[in-house]
């Protein structure tokens, strides 16, 4: 069903493995089963014409989908193996996914900002591997049935209906979920399972959801002054690492393609030249884009009259919001460019001899700390 405009989103860390082909060979990763409502693609640096944007289209790497209020999708995704993935993408959700290829492995990682993801996942061999990531923790996949919820505050929940799915969050605790138990990573506590009856699952996910949702808007006030200081504070190392990546990004889009006739040492010339600017950005962007996404989410709240502050001197939540709703259409070009970049790396990375890649760090460097966080409030 189509239904006029539409959007696609994520950020988070669960693991699925399927073979993503090259943007440049003109293969396709995987296509649109199901659309209806709001459902945007930023691809290579342009929001796509949502009129293209249909059952049968062809979704790439490092494609950001993003989903409005009225948004839901369905992918299908055939793995080399010829195992198939169906990735289910709920209102409010921001994501995009990107396969890395290694000794004849393939490693298929979602990137999950903001909101709900489904997915089904047939029982994978041992050449292909999924992982979904978020902020705060990194999922592995076989083969299974399960959920990600992933709330405004940072916390996530993994629900399964079948198989197994490890959750690992970013000291290495690692916990299961699998039918009668769920896995929760919320700020300031534990990873942690809990026992839940697979019949009440829908029932959990929606407690679970109307919890953190409290949890938000009581802390309001100190989440949106929070992130509205780690913005001003990383806005301007982005943009001076994307300064950077602008530079590089002609000799990218020369030798980061699959057709590319220069030889081995033109490559490994290429990738020692980019590689700086890469290395800067990578350790940039996984923080920035965090606090962005939670930044649009925190919007809607703040426009419904929830947390008015002063976020520093001379600046109010609401003079914030304005001069940030002014820059998100440049924002979001900006950082499907930077993916595109990275997607040229990429290709270079793998013709200039393969090897440990800049982009395989599980959380991309975001910080431990200073993220704003909250607990359920008490009842009284």
């Amino acid at each position: 069903m189509k239904v006029f405009k539409r959007k696609f989103l994520v950020f988070f860390v669960v693991a699925l493995f399927f073979p993503v082909f090259s943007a440049f060979t003109g293969e396709v990763s995987g296509t649109i089963s199901y659309i209806e409502g709001t459902v945007d693609v930023y691809r290579n640096g342009e929001l796509l014409d949502w009129s293209l944007v249909d059952i049968g289209f062809p979704v790439e790497m490092y494609d950001a989908i993003e989903t409005g209020d009225d948004g839901l999708v369905s992918l299908d995704l055939t793995m080399p193996s010829r195992s198939g993935v169906t990735v289910t993408v709920q209102p409010n959700t921001s994501f995009y996914f990107e396969v890395n290829r290694k000794g004849g492995k393939n490693r298929a990682v979602f990137n999950m900002m903001a909101g709900s993801m489904a997915y089904k996942v047939q029982k994978l061999t041992s050449s292909d591997s999924l992982d979904v990531r978020t902020a705060s923790a990194a999922m592995g996949v076989r083969g299974t049935e399960f959920n990600v919820v992933y709330s405004p505050d940072g916390g996530i929940l993994v629900l399964c209906n079948e198989g197994k799915v490890a959750v690992e969050d970013k000291k290495g605790i690692q916990r299961y979920a699998e039918p009668g138990s769920v896995v929760e990573k919320v700020p300031e506590k534990e990873i942690a399972a809990f026992s839940v009856d697979p019949a009440d699952l829908s029932m959990y996910k929606s407690y679970w959801v109307s919890s953190r949702d409290k949890v938000f808007k009581a802390g309001a006030d100190t989440f949106i002054k929070g992130f509205a200081r780690q913005y001003l504070t990383f806005k301007p190392r982005f943009d001076a690492a994307y300064s950077d990546m602008q530079k590089i990004k002609a000799v990218l889009e020369k030798y980061g393609s699959d057709k590319s006739p220069a030889q081995l040492g033109q490559l490994i010339q290429a990738k020692a030249e980019v590689s700086p600017a890469v290395v800067r950005m990578r350790s940039v962007l996984p923080v920035f884009e965090m606090v962005y996404y939670r930044l649009k989410v925190l919007e809607k709240y703040h426009d419904e009259g929830v947390g008015m502050v002063v976020i520093q001197s001379g600046l109010t939540s609401k003079q914030f919001f304005t001069a940030f709703k002014n820059r998100k259409a440049s924002m979001e070009r900006r950082l499907s460019d930077v993916r595109y970049m990275f997607k040229l790396y990429n290709v270079l990375n793998n013709a200039a001899g393969g090897g440990p890649s800049i982009l395989d760090a599980p959380f991309g460097g975001a910080p431990a700390g200073n993220i704003p966080t909250g607990s359920i409030p008490s009842k009284n």
